[in-house]
């Protein structure tokens, strides 16, 4: 069964999920429904729309 989760946090460089800093990273999920997955992370990334180094990333879990 294939499942997704929203990880959003500051990263050191917003372009790469691995810079994430460990101490802002928070999980949820999980969701069956990507397109659940991928409302969750967008309507974060618009609250935190002014913060150039915040982001949220939906992953894949089998």
């Amino acid at each position: 069964m294939i499942n997704y989760t929203v990880i959003e946090g500051s990263h050191k460089n917003p372009n790469e999920i691995k810079t994430i800093i460990q101490k802002t990273k928070k999980e949820y999920g999980p969701f069956n429904q990507k397109d659940d997955a991928e409302a969750l992370a967008k309507s974060l990334i618009q609250k935190n729309i002014d913060d150039f180094y915040h982001r949220a990333w939906v992953i894949k879990n089998n």
